[in-house]
């Protein structure tokens, strides 16, 4: 019995295998098959889209039209500048939720490298991605200031964070410009911006002769030369062994490039160099060692003390160029050490405390002892003289005139000042204290006396 219960299950999963074959068949013969964009090979997240590349990157495939979802990307047209937001393996269709537009599509062989800059070192914001610029540089080394193009015919990848044109074909507002790079190109900017160079871009006219390898590798040469002086002897190290090209290929996808139009020979001659400006040189004296506060100016001070040279005569514009016309003056503020001297820095001597006369505090007379036998007569009040307190001027000398500080002794030992004169001063109260003072009229003997009145 066992043995006929297997063999009959047997033969009844085999006859649902073949109905359901037969099922099968039949329903694929009724369905409808369609022609449906999928990707022709696994695509990676971030996969740009672009004209040259699209023809690589998809294909058309026939599947059901009942198993498709509802919403798919069936034209390759529809994918041409943008990227794929996540991955997809080969066969499998698009959908709008799969891809994104935004981002920075770089041209192979090349990096992006940004620069800071505004509006007005921005052509007035007409720079946008998709132009052709030259990077311009001023920088001040030395004595000397050097103007010259850093980088030129740099395709302009982004601006910000934007990389298409405004509506308005302008950007009133702006920070930073990005651009497709080589190694060296990179490093020139990082060098230039270090070096403190001004940097701007000018815009370059679709029409205008781009420069050859050569051109641009003398271009390179000659910046990294004036960037390099005795202060700064250092240059572009390990940037690679990548050659400047002439012209960076076109950024396909989002950036809108300008189409190009058949060139004509340029019959004007090549851009000349940019000469830097001659800088109006004086010579300056600057003080070789510190010099302390009201040293007098004398010609041996100018001869051991200084020491002569050039400076912009923007930036020494306040210095004094001839220290012989202030000799019997002092510099009242003193010099450090490789300073110039300003006027303001030149003039009389300030307040010196001149030499005082010596001043000993007297010491109080010893009083000869008194003889207990012999009793001094007491004279009468009228007559005895009035006590004077000791004084003692002390004479202070300054550049103004003498000031003499009086001092009185207040009980022995102890001084006081007592006032600030000048010697004319101090001379009348002298003169006054030394004249004999009168003495009250003592009543006649024989004026009479007034009568009391009795009430």
């Amino acid at each position: 019995m066992k043995q006929k219960n297997v063999i009959l299950m047997v033969v009844a999963v085999g006859c649902g295998l073949v109905a359901a074959f037969l099922t099968s068949q039949m329903t694929a013969k009724n369905q409808e098959m369609v022609d449906v964009l999928v990707a022709s090979k696994e695509l990676a997240v971030g996969t740009p889209f672009t004209k040259d590349e699209i023809g690589k990157q998809v294909a058309f495939k026939k599947l059901p039209k009942e198993g498709l979802p509802p919403v798919l990307v069936n034209n390759p047209d529809d994918l041409i500048g943008k990227k794929l937001s996540r991955p997809k393996l080969g066969g499998e269709p698009f959908n709008p939720s799969d891809l994104s537009v935004g981002g920075v599509v770089i041209p192979d062989g090349y990096d992006m490298v940004s620069m800071p800059v505004n509006v007005g070192n921005a052509v007035a914001g007409f720079v946008g991605p998709g132009s052709r610029v030259d990077v311009l540089a001023t920088v001040r080394l030395g004595n000397k200031l050097h103007a010259f193009p850093l980088l030129t015919n740099m395709q302009v990848l982004a601006v910000d964070q934007t990389t298409t044109y405004d509506k308005n074909g302008v950007f009133p507002q702006l920070n930073a410009v990005s651009f497709a790079v080589k190694d060296k190109q990179a490093l020139l900017i990082k060098l230039a911006e270090a070096r403190g160079c001004s940097l701007s871009l000018k815009l370059r006219h679709t029409n205008k002769k781009a420069e050859t390898d050569e051109e641009i590798a003398r271009l390179i040469k000659e910046a990294e030369d004036l960037l390099r002086d005795e202060q700064h002897p250092g240059g572009i190290k390990n940037a690679g062994t990548d050659e400047v090209k002439p012209k960076a290929p076109e950024t396909k996808g989002e950036v809108p490039v300008v189409p190009e139009t058949p060139k004509k020979p340029d019959p004007t001659p090549s851009q000349p160099e940019v000469i830097a400006p001659r800088i109006a040189m004086v010579k300056v004296p600057m003080a070789k060692v510190d010099i302390a506060p009201n040293t007098d100016i004398t010609g041996d001070l100018i001869a051991d003390a200084f020491e002569w040279k050039e400076l912009p005569k923007d930036v020494a514009a306040d210095a004094v160029l001839e220290l012989g016309e202030f000799m019997g003056k002092a510099l009242r503020t003193g010099v450090a050490k490789g300073q110039w001297v300003t006027k303001s820095m030149v003039g009389q001597q300030s307040s010196k405390v001149g030499p005082q006369d010596p001043f000993v505090i007297p010491k109080p007379a010893q009083e000869e002892p008194k003889d207990p036998k012999e009793p001094k007569p007491v004279q009468p009040a009228e007559t005895n003289p009035v006590v004077k307190r000791k004084t003692h001027d002390v004479s202070i000398h300054t550049p103004s005139g003498t000031v003499i500080y009086r001092y009185e002794e207040v009980k022995p030992g102890v001084w006081k000042k007592v006032a600030e004169l000048t010697p004319e001063q101090a001379a009348v109260q002298d003169d006054k204290k030394d004249a004999p003072k009168a003495k009250p009229d003592a009543p006649a003997p024989d004026a009479p006396k007034a009568d009391k009145k009795v009430d």
